[in-house]
Order: C-alpha cells, then sequence, then structure tokens
C-alpha cells in the first residue's frame, strides 16, 4: 500500500495584533500576505491568525512549563542568523549557546505575542 507524501508543515500563531505582529515579522525577514496570514522565510512556513475574542488568552509553551519553545527551526548558521536578528531589532530570548545534549548551537528569540522561536545549527 503507497503512503501518502507530506508536504509542509505550517503551524498557526495566534496574535492579538496581527498587523503589528506582521510588521515584526516583516522584519526578521518574511514575506506575509495579509489576506491569508502566511508567513514564509525560506523552508520555514508559518500562519498568523488574529485573535478575535479579548477575553481569550494566548498560551506560549513556556507559560505552561516555564522552558519549552514554540517553534524549533534547524538553520544553516545560527550564529549569523543570531547578528542577523539582533540587527533588525528582534527580541532576544537568549544568546548563541551550545548545550550538551543537542550537539546544537542555539538561539531563542520572543515575538509580540510571547511565542519563543528557536534556531539551532549542527555543532558536529
Amino acid at each position: 500500500m503507497l503512503r501518502a507524501k507530506m508536504k509542509e508543515y505550517r503551524p498557526i500563531l495566534i496574535s492579538r495584533d496581527r498587523e503589528k505582529a506582521f510588521d515584526y515579522y516583516k522584519k526578521l525577514g518574511f514575506e506575509c500576505n495579509h489576506y491569508t496570514g502566511f508567513m514564509d522565510r525560506d523552508d520555514l512556513k508559518l500562519t498568523l491568525h488574529q485573535l478575535e475574542d479579548e477575553t481569550k488568552l494566548i498560551v506560549p509553551n513556556h507559560t505552561i512549563d516555564g522552558w519549552s519553545w514554540d517553534i524549533y527551526v534547524f538553520v544553516d548558521d545560527a550564529d549569523a542568523l543570531y547578528r542577523e536578528y539582533v540587527e533588525c531589532g528582534a527580541i532576544i530570548h537568549y544568546a548563541p549557546k551550545d548545550p550538551i545534549e543537542y550537539r546544537m548551537r542555539e538561539f531563542a528569540i520572543r515575538d509580540l505575542d510571547g511565542y519563543i522561536l528557536a534556531f539551532a545549527s549542527s555543532r558536529m
């Protein structure tokens, strides 16, 4: 039996102010489609939805367990991307480090709604 191939993963992030969030992600080098909510940079595909009910909470992963990222992205050069993001004014969650358990060089940023996006490249 043939298995269907999965082609693309596009996580959905919910935002309190989608237009401000689009502006932030554009600074990070994303192309943003205001109609669909799609945000793309290279092979990273995200979708941004507007929170319609202001009484509802946005719950990034780290607010539940204290540490989890919301998105973990493998890149070819974490240090180069970090320098780019510092220069464009990204909200830095932590600077590049080398966690032993992951054998990766990684850093993380935070977006305007509190989501944490980590970026890592292999140290091998």
